[in-house]
């Protein structure tokens, strides 16, 4: 009896493997740590987009969007990324809730905001080259701080 099971065992273990064509594709996901929020007013806006650098920041051209309650403790945001590429994260902190990334007349944000990378900018929008990592099968994570 048990050698008909160990036989068993034995044909399954060598048996050909299934073409990788025949496995589902494995999702990427983006697990985006955001801290420094100063307050819990409002939501974190995060948002997703892909390998275009003339997408980046530009309405309507995110892959994915997700807004949270906004806390002063780090959040965690789970993004679905369609597949292995390379990625840019932007979050704000919509304080005031008027689904609204607010500007001063000459373009500086009122409101908080960060990229993926953190890249130290001032004067200009962070542009995609510095906000790009890669993304592969699985999860990958990404920090980023909120600036004021």
């Amino acid at each position: 009896m048990w050698l008909g099971g160990v036989l068993a065992l034995l044909s399954a273990a060598t048996a050909a493997p299934e073409p990788a064509t025949a496995r589902p594709e494995t999702p990427s996901t983006i697990a985006v740590h955001v801290r420094g929020a100063r307050s819990s007013r409002g939501e974190l806006v995060v948002v997703l987009y892909g390998a275009n650098p003339d997408d980046f920041l530009k309405k309507g051209r995110r892959l994915a969007r997700e807004r949270v309650p906004a806390r002063t403790e780090a959040v965690t945001v789970r993004l679905a990324a369609p597949g292995p590429g390379l990625y840019a994260v932007a979050v704000y902190h919509d304080e005031n809730g008027n689904r609204k990334f607010d500007r001063r007349w000459f373009g500086l944000p009122v409101e908080g905001f960060g990229v993926s990378n953190n890249p130290k900018v001032t004067l200009r929008a962070p542009s995609h080259a510095e906000a790009a990592f890669p993304v592969g099968r699985g999860l990958a994570v990404v920090e980023i701080s909120l600036r004021y």
